[in-house]
């Protein structure tokens, strides 16, 4: 497998770069995702019974920026997952 073409390269590594930084509006979005989706993968487990999830729920809701992200979170705990992912997953 070859290597990627160098502006391929760069482009990904300023990304990264971006979005570790949490500087723009786009990273701190990109980020909420991807704590939102482990809050929602944790509800889903303890909804699986599993009982030791309540610390990865508490840190990804603690670590959510925005108040959409909050919100979803919110309803994601108060829904059950099936329903959550109905009303807003379609």
């Amino acid at each position: 497998m070859s290597a990627a073409h160098p502006v391929v390269r760069d482009g990904v590594r300023r990304v990264v770069a971006e979005y570790e930084a949490k500087g723009t509006p786009e990273a701190v979005v990109a980020r909420d995702a991807d704590k939102l989706e482990c809050l929602v993968q944790a509800v889903e487990y303890r909804a699986q019974g599993n009982t030791l999830v309540q610390d990865w729920i508490d840190t990804s809701l603690n670590s959510l920026k925005t108040a959409s992200a909050r919100e979803l979170a919110a309803a994601a705990l108060t829904m059950s997952p099936l329903e959550w992912r109905r009303t807003f997953l379609g």
